[in-house]
Formats: C-alpha cells, sequence, structure tokens
C-alpha cells in the first residue's frame, strides 16, 4: 500500500490535543462541539433494513453534511503531531519528543533536547522509520533546525538550519516514501531582509535534506513573503509549492524534483492558499481567506498543468457560514491524504479548516473529506473558540476500522476524542 502522510504548519504557540472521533451517519447538520449525547451515533432499532438512508444534504458549491464527530474527553499529555504505518502517534512537550502506542490516551518521553534553545516543533516519521525533529519557535533568533534521531534513540545529527522561520505542526510538510518535503514558516521582516521561504527536500526517507527552492520577494506592500504549504503529487512525480501573501502568492511546481520550477501564472494572480492536495485527476487548494473551502483544477492526465490561475475553480466548494455573519477567517490546515492504488485512484483526503486567531470573532473549525477532490463531506464543524483544528492524523487505511486522530495545536488545552472517518465511499 502506497502511504501518504501530511502535517500543515501554524505560526502560533503552545498547544493542545484532540483525539477525533466520529458518530456515524446523521440526518442533520453537525451539532455543537460540546454535545456529548451518547446516542447521537447509535442506529435507530425501530427503522427496518428496507429503509434507504437519507440522501446527505449538499452539492452546487456546499459540502455534504453527512456526519458529526463528538468531543468525549480532555487530557493533556503534550501534542500528537505525527502518526506512523505502525500506528506509533508521535507528539511534542517543550523540547521533548513524546510516544503514545494506544492512540494518545498515555505518551511517554522518547527523546529530550536538553542543550537545544527553543522547543519541539515537528515531528515527521516517513515510511524509512527515520524520526525527523524539527526545533525553533517564532521567539528564537536562529534559524529552525532539522535533526535526525539515532537509532537508538539517544542522539541527534542536525540535517538543517533554516536562515529564518521553523518547520511547525500545521503546514509545510509532508512525506511519500523516500520523499520528505518540508518548508519554513514565520512572518517575514522586510527591513531586516528576513523571511520563511525555503523549501527542502530528502529523496532518502529523511537521511539527508538540500534546499530547492527560495523564492525571492516580490511586493513588500504584501504582509510576508513566506512558504504556506508543499505537496508531492505520485500522479505526475511533481512538487507543488504555495506560497504567500497576497502580491507575494504563487502556485510553483517543479517536474524534476526541484532542479527547475515553473509558476501558474503572474506573482499574485492567484489568491492565497494553504493546501495543496494533488488527486488522480485534479489538484485542489485549500483556501486562506473568504469566501473558506476548496479551490479545484482538473486535470487532463498527468503530464497536464495548469496555464493560469484562473483554471482553478474558485470556490469549487465552499464551507456553509452563518447567514448572518460571512466573516468566518478560517484557513485551511494540515491535510492528512493516503493513497492505495494510483492506477483506480482509491485515495482519501482530510482537510481542516481552523478559525484565524487574529480575527476576533472567528470561532469556528471544520474538517472536511472527499475521495476524489470533487465532491467534499463535512465530517464536523465545532463552533467554540475553545477548540482551534490544526492537523488531522489517519487514518492508515481506507479499509477497516478508518480511525483517526484530529488535533487542537494551538491552545493552551486540548480535547482528545476517539473515533473513526465513515465509509461514506461506499
Amino acid at each position: 500500500m502506497n502511504r501518504r502522510r501530511f502535517i500543515e504548519l501554524s505560526a502560533l504557540g503552545t498547544t493542545s490535543a484532540a483525539l477525533a472521533g466520529c458518530l456515524g451517519r446523521q440526518e442533520t447538520e453537525p451539532s455543537e462541539e460540546n454535545d456529548t449525547d451518547e446516542s447521537a451515533g447509535e442506529e435507530d432499532d425501530d427503522n427496518s433494513d428496507s429503509d434507504p438512508e437519507p440522501e446527505p444534504e449538499g452539492g452546487d458549491g456546499e459540502p455534504f453534511y453527512h456526519y458529526d464527530l463528538d468531543v468525549r474527553d480532555e487530557r493533556e499529555n503534550g501534542q500528537p503531531v505525527w502518526i506512523d504505518h505502525n500506528e506509533r502517534v508521535y507528539g511534542r512537550d517543550d523540547l521533548s519528543v513524546v510516544v503514545s502506542d494506544d492512540w494518545w490516551k498515555t505518551t511517554e518521553e522518547l527523546y529530550t533536547f536538553e542543550d537545544e534553545d527553543g522547543r519541539v516543533e515537528n515531528v515527521v516519521v516517513p515510511d524509512s522509520g527515520e524520526i525527523i525533529v524539527a526545533v525553533g519557535g517564532q521567539e528564537y533568533d536562529d534559524g529552525g533546525r532539522v535533526y535526525r534521531l539515532t537509532d537508538d534513540h539517544t542522539d541527534h545529527e542536525l540535517l538543517y538550519q533554516f536562515d529564518y522561520g521553523r518547520v511547525s505542526n500545521s503546514l509545510n510538510h509532508v512525506t511519500y516514501e523516500d520523499i520528505v518535503l518540508l518548508a519554513c514558516y514565520e512572518l517575514s521582516d522586510y527591513e531586516e531582509g528576513l523571511h520563511g521561504n525555503e523549501v527542502i527536500l530528502s529523496t532518502d526517507g529523511g537521511k539527508s535534506f538540500k534546499k530547492i527552492l527560495e523564492p525571492e520577494v516580490n511586493s513588500t506592500e504584501a504582509a510576508n513573503n513566506h512558504i504556506h504549504d508543499v505537496e508531492w503529487d505520485p500522479y505526475a512525480e511533481r512538487i507543488w509549492v504555495a506560497m504567500g501573501d497576497h502580491g507575494n502568492s504563487q502556485l510553483f511546481w517543479s517536474d524534476d524534483v526541484g532542479e527547475s520550477w515553473e509558476t501558474v501564472d503572474e506573482r499574485g494572480a492567484i489568491t492565497m492558499v494553504t493546501q495543496v492536495a494533488a488527486f488522480k485527476d485534479c489538484v485542489t487548494l485549500g483556501s486562506d481567506g473568504s469566501p473558506e473551502g476548496i479551490l479545484r483544477w482538473e486535470r487532463d492526465g498527468p503530464d497536464d498543468v495548469p496555464e493560469q490561475a484562473s483554471d482553478f475553480e474558485r470556490v469549487h466548494v465552499q464551507i456553509k457560514t452563518d447567514p448572518d455573519d460571512d466573516t468566518m477567517g478560517m484557513y485551511a490546515r494540515r491535510r492528512w491524504h493516503i493513497r492505495e492504488n494510483l492506477e483506480e485512484g482509491r485515495e482519501l483526503c482530510l482537510m481542516p479548516f481552523g478559525y484565524s486567531p487574529m480575527n476576533d470573532t472567528a470561532e469556528d473549525s471544520v474538517l472536511l473529506a472527499s475521495v476524489d477532490g470533487d465532491e467534499w463531506y463535512e465530517l464536523h464543524r465545532t463552533e467554540t473558540r475553545e477548540i482551534l483544528l490544526t492537523n488531522v492524523m489517519g487514518p492508515l487505511s481506507m479499509d477497516g476500522e478508518c480511525r483517526m486522530l484530529l488535533s487542537d495545536s494551538n491552545q493552551g488545552e486540548g480535547y482528545q476524542i476517539e473515533g473513526t472517518v465513515p465509509q461514506f465511499w461506499d
């Protein structure tokens, strides 16, 4: 099975975690996050087998509303950021890497960076089993560092140091087989010429990295010149890179593993996006701003390329907003994408949209899911500022239990909820 794992990037401070659970198919739209009705996922014994399952609401530019996730418990075991193909969950707690073999019910310390400044920002474990740890933080002057833990987990090796910025847990990283892509992120300091705009690549499963892209500033009128997301597209063997902000925005791609680059249009022509997800028949972008939702470009085969920003339909699927307030201030965060058969395009992508803390009134977070990049299902919606969905881990397969873990990685207290992704593709 070809496995695909993502972690997105976030520029925010202390974090906490949430296990996410799904309570099965619902006839109504998702309830509020703190509704813990135990009967929400139970089948109605009065329904006969002949009763048809209700069709999900949605379509015509809106996601389908069919499912509901429910907060069950609260724990504080550090913040989970990654899950490997053995269902071991990796997390961060200050300068320590912590692990869990029971889906974050209990954790133990794996390694601590005793002599480092900053904190563990992210942990990435590709199929090679190498444990890649990003250390840094926005409050530290030196650039973030990328380390590999030794096989016996008693020491670490520096693989790369960014000039400025850091790898976070909610954007800018992806693995596929032996490919590992990481990028840094930080608010730009134009006066000092400092920008979180480096992309690095490993083709040996995380044993070594090299820089492949560092876009120059196009506009100092834009808030930032930094990387928003990286993607490995196995259908085209292509690297995609999303850049922000505004006048510096761009979508880059490379068909020769970073040796040369093409762009979709002039800088600033494409809207700001913070997630790129490549499907067999299309490439989708998660938006960074209003209207919140999914942009989509339908491609004619793996060698096809977009010619202009308008090739991406905006917005292909728009997240439903409060009819009395359309300023939700969401942006797409760390997606999770598994691919089980490239020829058939059997794949599943989960993409959270979390509110922007810079918007004082924003409070919604939403989890979308798709198996083709065309139709998207809203699996969960929070309607409280207490929970900010920033990444999702799992499932590892589209068969079986389809267990997953949602993480609130930006708040001081977190919610952990066990559950599964409903098989809406059957």
